[in-house]
């Protein structure tokens, strides 16, 4: 049945306006953007739990306005994709839908959002605001994906459907019984978008630094580094981050975040696009044993485990 899948993604992804084409290589690429969709679909399910053992939607979903701002930018990078999708499917493109589907998916979504929130959904305690923020906006977007998909990867959808927790207005004897999800102006938020692009665009860089450390065996994961960014006051990347300091160790998935606008040593990696310096360093303090994280505020129980206040918070 997934072979199924793969054809109709094949047909729905070919813009029968033009001389259809079909290859080894065609099924090979179609192959991969299958799997992404599939295992970025899993991820976020499995970041829900069951309504048993973790979110239960009918008593765990978070307000819109209470919400994290990456985790309404993501509801908000949601609507515009449920938005580019219902004027695909009435103008019958439904070659775009594959491609904004798979874009969402590969990048906003694995490469950013789900990403940066692990730790979050990881390390939180079970019932922490900011954890169920995160499972609520994963909830709302995991089950658009099934019903944005049902028409062209039928059984993955369906599939998906049936291991999710559904709400009295949905249909549950299949997906294919629901309608296309409706776009939500309370998720609508440019400037949130605007923000975050930003951020994402600047991080680049200090990723580049992190990945240069790590070939280094400066660190091994990025939570063993400590990073500090050197620029001057007026630099654009300088003064988004300076703002949004305290999103900057979740953001950049590291123990320690430092700006600075002195000089930056000659060790820092200064060849970015933002134009400021980024130096890495092993992060100071003792490793939590539960989070992986640097920090100057472990202890140690009666058994020597060393845990952070958060964990021992978590599981105290």
């Amino acid at each position: 049945k997934y072979g199924a899948d793969l054809v109709r993604l094949w047909v729905a992804s070919s813009d029968y306006r033009v001389d259809v084409r079909v290859s080894d290589n065609i099924f090979k690429q179609l192959s991969e953007a299958y799997r992404k969709i599939r295992n970025t679909c899993r991820i976020l399910l499995a970041n829900l739990g069951t309504p048993e053992t973790d979110f239960d939607p009918a008593k765990h979903m978070i307000p819109v306005e209470q919400m994290q701002e990456i985790d309404r930018y993501a509801l908000s990078r949601l609507n515009s994709l449920v938005a580019s999708a219902r004027k695909a499917y009435e103008n019958y493109e439904f070659h775009v839908i594959c491609h904004d589907v798979l874009n969402f998916c590969a990048i906003d979504m694995s490469k950013l959002y789900i990403d940066i929130t692990k730790d979050r959904l990881y390390c939180n305690r079970k019932d922490a605001p900011e954890r169920r923020s995160a499972q609520t906006a994963m909830y709302i977007i995991v089950k658009s994906l099934a019903k944005l998909l049902a028409p062209i990867l039928s059984f993955t959808a369906e599939e998906l459907w049936s291991f999710m927790a559904l709400t009295e207005e949905d249909h549950t004897d299949s997906v294919l019984c629901n309608g296309l999800p409706a776009v939500d102006a309370s998720y609508d938020c440019p400037a949130l978008e605007a923000k975050y692009e930003g951020l994402f665009r600047y991080r680049d860089d200090v990723m580049k630094a992190l990945e240069l450390a790590r070939a280094a065996k400066v660190i091994g994961k990025s939570l063993e580094a400590k990073v500090t960014v050197y620029g001057k006051e007026d630099n654009e990347a300088m003064k988004l981050f300076s703002a949004h300091a305290k999103e900057l160790e979740e953001l950049f998935i590291v123990s320690k975040v430092e700006l600075s606008n002195e000089a930056a040593p000659a060790e820092a990696f200064a060849e970015t696009e933002s134009g400021v310096a980024v130096l890495v360093e092993v992060a100071e303090g003792e490793k939590c044993v539960r989070c992986w994280a640097y920090r100057d505020d472990c202890t140690h129980d009666e058994e020597g485990q060393c845990l952070c206040a958060r964990c021992r918070e978590a599981v105290c």
